[in-house]
């Protein structure tokens, strides 16, 4: 097996084990894990707990006392995070730090949610955020992105791979692709840098300091209450439609049976999350200090801000204990009777913890003859500080929740002042969106080759002359150069013109001299090279220099030297290179006119490889002096 299939297996298999394991101790439970992600409210677990923290809890197969459990709570609707302080049969007894009470509820394990195995203080708000349809949204963007450029990366080198290869194989010469850095993607990198700066230091301004800070507040409540009464009487002229009503007396020879009916409400402005349990009771005293207490109905429990108690008295079975206590103590006293709703309220308002209790007292007078309401005049108390009811049969009373609460803390930025949670958010939705943009960017199919042989062209657009094809000659070095601008100063140093061809491989730009030809190619390039015998064939078809003579040219006879020019022909394959030996009018004056000077010292570089190689006895020589 080759060492790199080894090495691939390998670090693929290291990386599905830590996926795996990353995904076994953060997968939530929605996607099939065992961690459950809880931010916390309220100041029932302080002082280690506060509002906004994050607490990573996980599931378990036993729960001991002591642990701090996350459970769901079905009376309150929501998940509360305790301490376990005891269990009683299959129930758990829970409750919070900074509580003096046992939770009411009493969950089992079914409701259990897990323990807590990691606590972040002051990261629920952001974990919050990053829940948000919007952030998650651009975080699978860019996950797709990063994906997607992986595969289209890859596919890119091995194309350009194989490419190469494709060109090794098909050179005489091997020939190293050329590797030059994107300067496209170091100034989209660059920028992206520049972009990510403000953000960044944003980012470190608000996560280095709390989001907010603690202060005492308190809220306010009121509870409220309603009792009314009915009973059906003895047909007659005593009550309306023989039927007492709230504020009516009832007269014991007519009523018997009355019905009692208490409505209850807490008030506040505040979010709140309440639940609780009521019943009446009805207290009976004598003037001679006698006293007792009739349970009236069962308890009725309710959720929420509202609940309603429903009992019967019968005044039939009052009087009657009432005749056996005076039978017993011999004692002929009055009689009070005062009816008393009890409720008991317990959950959160803003968050804080709520523990009330309402019990207004509603008088009635006893006589042998009737029962009778206080008047209105006689004041009512609870044991919540009620205040005076403007009816005995409306009472109500306020109270104040006290707790701890939340300040934002601001930036001072001087052209703002936005809160930290504010520059978290926009810190990190600043940071993904540019992030976003980069990838994007880097994406996107760009025409490079185009634009880098425009702007080429461009800053050299004197220096470089359009060609249709520039050979590679036998024996003669191809030097592949780094950058333009190292192939410019070859081309001032030996004072040439840049040759630009353009072919299917890509586009090169060439300087030609004696000692080698320079190039600097744009792509992978795979120029063929010819063979002596093809050279002239191939030149003078695609781009002749000088036209072809009418009639080949006669021998000349040896003479000496007399000062007059004389020129040497030399046949390649239809082209005429014109030497002059010493300048003379009709000589020059015959002489073509040569226009494009580069191309004229490439032919004379050709020239000058095709006689080192060629058979003197083919050509026929011209000259002013002995050879």
């Amino acid at each position: 097996m080759k060492p790199r299939l080894v090495k691939r297996i390998a670090s693929s298999a290291l990386g599905l084990i830590v996926l795996g394991l990353v995904w076994f101790y953060t997968a939530p439970t929605g996607f099939g894990g065992s961690t459950t992600y809880v931010v916390t409210h309220g100041v029932s677990m302080e002082p280690r707990f506060h509002t906004g923290d994050l607490a990573i809890v996980r599931s378990q197969s036993s729960y001991h006392v002591g642990e701090v459990v996350a459970y769901e709570s079905k009376m309150l609707g929501t998940v509360v995070l305790h301490r376990i302080i005891g269990k009683t049969g299959d129930r758990y007894l829970f409750k919070g730090d900074n509580n003096h009470f046992i939770d009411f509820e009493h969950p089992t394990a079914k409701q259990l949610v897990g323990s807590l195995r990691l606590h972040i203080a002051g990261a629920g708000a952001e974990f919050q955020s990053i829940r948000s349809p919007a952030l998650v949204g651009i975080l699978v963007a860019v996950a797709i992105l990063l994906l997607t450029g992986g595969v289209f990366t890859k596919r890119r080198r091995r194309r350009r791979r194989q490419a190469q290869d494709d060109v090794q194989t098909t050179q005489h010469q091997p020939m190293r692709a050329l590797k030059r850095p994107s300067e496209h993607a170091t100034g989209v990198l660059t920028v992206g840098l520049i972009a990510l700066f403000p953000f960044v230091l944003l980012a470190l301004l608000a996560f280095t300091r709390p989001p907010t800070a603690r202060r005492p507040s308190e809220i306010s409540y009121k509870q409220s209450g309603k009792l009314s009464y009915s009973a059906h009487a003895t047909p007659g002229p005593t009550y309306a439609n023989n039927v007492a009503q709230t504020g009516d007396p009832l007269f014991t020879r007519v009523v018997n049976d009355v019905d009692l009916h208490f409505e209850y409400r807490l008030d506040t402005t505040a979010k709140q999350s309440l639940a609780g349990a009521a019943y009446m009771s009805a207290n009976v005293a004598s003037t001679s200090g006698w006293h007792t207490t009739l349970a009236l109905g069962g308890t009725t429990r309710f959720h929420g801000n509202r609940a309603t108690v429903d009992a019967t008295l019968g005044l039939n079975s009052l009087f009657d204990l009432l005749h056996r206590v005076q039978a017993t103590t011999g004692v002929s006293s009055g009689y009070t009777l005062t009816l008393v709703p009890h409720v008991s309220t317990h959950g959160t308002i803003d968050s804080k913890p709520l523990h009330a209790t309402f019990a207004p007292q509603i008088p009635f007078t006893v006589t042998p003859l009737e029962v009778e309401p206080v008047a209105a005049s006689t004041s009512t108390t609870t044991t919540t500080d009620a205040k005076p009811a403007k009816s005995p049969f409306a009472p109500a009373a306020s109270g104040t929740v006290k707790g701890t609460d939340y300040k934002p803390l601001y930036l001072p930025l001087g052209f703002a002042r936005p809160s930290v949670s504010t520059a978290r958010r926009v810190a990190l939705g600043g940071i993904a969106l540019v992030v976003l943009v980069l990838l994007g960017v880097l994406a996107l199919p760009r025409p490079r080759r185009k634009a880098e042989s425009t702007t080429i062209r461009s800053r050299y657009g004197r220096m470089v002359v359009q060609v249709d094809r520039v050979w590679q000659l036998p024996g003669v070095p191809v030097i592949d150069v780094a950058d333009m601008d190292a192939l410019a100063r070859i081309a001032e140093h030996y004072d040439r013109s840049i040759l630009h061809e353009t072919t299917d491989e890509g586009e090169a730009f060439w300087v030609t001299d004696e000692s080698g030809q320079f190039r600097y190619a744009i792509g992978v390039w795979a120029p063929a090279a010819l063979a002596p015998e093809a050279i002239g064939e191939q030149i003078a078809a695609e781009a002749p220099l000088y036209p072809e003579p009418e009639a080949p040219a006669e021998e000349l006879p040896y003479e000496p030297f007399t000062g007059q020019a004389h020129t040497a022909e030399i046949p390649l394959g239809g082209l005429v290179s014109v030497y002059e030996t010493q300048p003379a009018p009709e000589i020059f004056a015959s002489a073509p006119v040569v226009e494009d000077w580069a191309a004229h010292d490439a032919a004379d570089a050709i020239v000058r490889e095709w006689r080192a190689g060629w058979d003197t006895a083919d050509v026929t020589r011209t000259s002013s002096s002995p050879v």
